[in-house]
Order: structure tokens, then C-alpha cells, then sequence
């Protein structure tokens, strides 16, 4: 990460097993994918227009159907086929994807582009978000501008002005590479021929400027930054409640706002369920022996503070027994772990607490139960 770009190569076969062409294929026949999430583009505009045919339910429902020969005749044209978020179309690319998501607290998303010419799908651009391209099948080129501005962003301000008009760099991903941009890197891919599908893998980091506008939120709970500002008192008196806020502010301890900012942050990043479908935690099944269980995706994390251990999952706090932190340590490791194991790091808490405790977080979707040996 960080403000240059750079390039790297998976090793062989991975990139094909995060999202191809079977993949594409399977989409395509197995999920109703409509506009904006599918959509063609070409030479810099939208191309989607007259690619679905419409038609109603027998029970009136709207519906679009994707017409297989004009999507043919626009990729046969040079038009590109993007999807959106096919990393919940796949379930290796929707791991990478979440662990990504957890590591830097981040949303992240993967969409999927697909061509069969030589014409490009966007002008030269830059994404306000950090980007991973990568190359599943075929070649395709890119052409690297650099980036004009810092670390910019969409919101409250113009773009940063027009891209350069030579390139810094040229270059080809071939199968299996890996390209990364920083955010406001701009840059424009072309097809060289024959078929290409790369993967834009996006993470949408937060900023000190975000942190501020949630600090500002949080300050409401405070009366006296609920206050009206004395404007009518002159600059003087205005200034010296400014000065009271500031104040406030500064005697705040970074360590607590930098936790609790994590927490709300990780609380709101968008994750698909994992449930434990048929079992709804009922408290009058017990779980069996070699019953296992798993952490469901999301961040987490074990935090140690005046001798408790608190499990933080998904910006929710859960306080553990001490004697519990060495399954719970395997499940952040991505290890499944058995009711077994948990009644063996508790030999002192009688076994209905410990299915208890196990039943209860099923219940709050941060464990999935899986079967017995699994």
C-alpha cells in the first residue's frame, strides 16, 4: 500500500480460482444481474441500453431478461462487460475479500471486466479508493499517469483538475499479475486482442477527515456542543466557546477515540450473513462432542484489558472467561473448534454454561456451526 503504484504476480492458478470464465458463465445462467450491478461499456460511455427485454409475472412483477445475442454483438462490437461485487458470486474471491475488509478496517468490493477487442472501456480516470487489478485471463494494457493531487477524494471538493496527457508508464498484465493503484492514480486500460477478464479488487479506507465527522456526531451527546454559538456576543465570545470546545476535545483520551472509532467503523461495513441454518441456537439441543464451530467472517480481533478478555467482532463486544481466549484464539486463526475443546479449556464452568455461552453467540451470528468432524 501507500501512494505508488506497483506490480506483483499471484502464484499459478490462483487468479483463476478467485473468479473466471466458469464463473462467469455460472452467473450469468444462475443470477439475475441487471443494471447498474451488469452493464457494458465502450470507448468512455455507457452501452447497457436495449441489452434487457422486459417482461411481467404472473403476478405483475417487473422483470428484465438479459438478451444473450445483443450482449454477444456489443462484446463482438468492442464493448466491455462489467459486474459489480461478483465477490458474492464466488466464495474464494468473497474470502479474500473480507479478509482484506478486516485487516484494514476497510470496505472492500471486487468487480469484474471482460472484453474481446481492442477499445478501451473508460478515459483515463482515477478512483477514490485504493484499487488491485487483476488479470485472470488474457492480456490487457494499461497506461499509468500518476496522480496529481494527495490523497484525494469525491466528497466536499472539485476533482483534482485534468490527468496528464503522457504516461508514466506502460505496461501489459499477463495471467496471474497483480497491479496496484493507489487512490487518484489515474490510469486507462485497453484491450489488445482476443479475450480478457480481469478482476478490480477495490478498498475503501478511512480517513482523518471521516474520523472528524463521526467525532462530530459523537459530540452531541454532549449539552454543551449542543449550544448555540454566540454569534450576536461578537467575535470575542464566540471564539472563547470555540476555544471551551477545542478544549474538551483535547483533553480526550486518542487510545479511547481510536477505539471506539474502530468499533463504529467495523459495525458498518457491509458483510453477508453466515447462519447456522437449521439450528437456531435452541437452548434444549445439545451440542455434541465433536461438534464444531467457526468464526463468521468479519473483523475481529482478542483485546486484553485489566485481566478480562473481550472478543470484538464486527464493532460488538463480547466478554469472555479467561479461560476460553485459547479456542476463541483458533477461531481467529480461521481454525473450526469443537464443543470438545471448548469444554476442555473450561474444566471449572459446569458444561451448561459452556453450551450456553456457545448457543449465544450462534444466536448473534459471530459462530456458524458446522457438522460433526467439519
Amino acid at each position: 500500500m501507500g501512494r505508488a503504484a506497483w506490480r506483483t504476480r499471484l502464484p499459478d492458478g490462483e487468479a483463476g480460482r478467485l473468479f473466471g470464465w466458469p464463473q462467469l458463465n455460472a452467473a450469468l445462467a444462475e443470477h439475475r444481474l441487471v443494471p447498474p450491478r451488469l452493464r457494458l461499456e465502450r470507448a468512455g460511455g455507457d452501452a447497457t441500453a436495449g441489452l434487457f427485454k422486459s417482461r411481467r409475472t404472473r403476478r405483475g412483477a417487473a422483470l428484465q431478461d438479459l438478451d444473450p445475442a445483443v450482449l454477444m454483438e456489443r462484446l463482438r462490437d468492442g464493448a466491455t462487460l462489467i459486474i459489480d461485487s461478483v465477490n458474492e458470486l464466488s466464495p474464494p474471491l468473497a474470502s479474500l475479500c473480507a479478509k482484506l475488509s478486516a485487516d484494514f478496517v476497510a470496505a472492500c468490493q471486487a468487480n469484474m471486466y471482460a472484453c474481446w477487442g481492442t477499445t478501451q472501456g473508460f478515459d483515463v480516470h482515477w478512483d477514490d479508493h485504493d484499487v488491485f487489478v487483476v488479470q485472470v485471463e488474457g492480456r490487457k494494457a494499461w497506461a499509468l499517469y500518476g496522480a496529481t493531487e494527495t490523497c484525494p477524494t469525491r466528497r466536499g471538493r472539485e476533482a483534482p483538475g485534468s490527468p496528464p496527457q503522457t504516461p508514466v508508464e506502460r505496461t501489459v498484465l499477463e495471467p496471474g499479475d497483480v497491479l496496484y493503484l493507489p487512490r487518484g492514480y489515474w490510469h486507462a486500460a485497453v484491450g489488445i486482442g482476443g479475450p480478457s477478464l480481469h478482476l478490480t479488487i477495490g478498498l475503501t479506507r478511512k480517513t482523518a477527515a471521516d474520523f472528524l465527522h463521526w467525532l462530530a456526531d459523537e459530540s452531541l451527546n454532549e449539552a454543551e456542543n449542543r449550544a448555540d454559538l454566540p454569534f450576536e456576543a461578537g467575535a470575542p465570545a464566540t471564539a472563547a466557546r470555540i476555544a471551551e470546545v477545542l478544549g474538551r476535545l483535547g483533553a480526550a483520551d486518542p487510545e479511547d477515540l481510536a477505539r471506539r472509532y474502530r468499533r463504529f467503523v467495523e459495525s458498518k461495513l457491509v458483510q453477508r450473513p453466515m447462519l447456522s441454518f437449521p439450528d437456531l441456537g435452541a437452548d434444549d439441543v445439545a451440542l455434541s462432542p465433536e461438534r464444531r464451530l467457526r468464526l463468521a467472517p468479519g473483523p475481529a480481533r482478542l483485546e486484553r484489558a485489566a485481566g478480562a478478555v473481550v472478543l470484538s467482532w464486527r464493532g460488538v463486544e463480547f466478554a469472555l472467561s479467561p479461560s476460553l481466549e485459547g479456542p476463541v484464539s483458533r477461531m481467529l486463526s480461521g481454525e473450526t473448534v469443537s464443543y470438545a475443546d471448548f469444554s476442555a479449556a473450561a474444566p471449572d464452568s459446569p458444561s451448561s454454561e459452556v453450551q450456553a455461552f456457545l448457543r449465544a453467540m450462534v444466536r448473534r451470528g459471530a459462530f456458524v456451526l458446522g457438522e460433526e468432524g467439519n
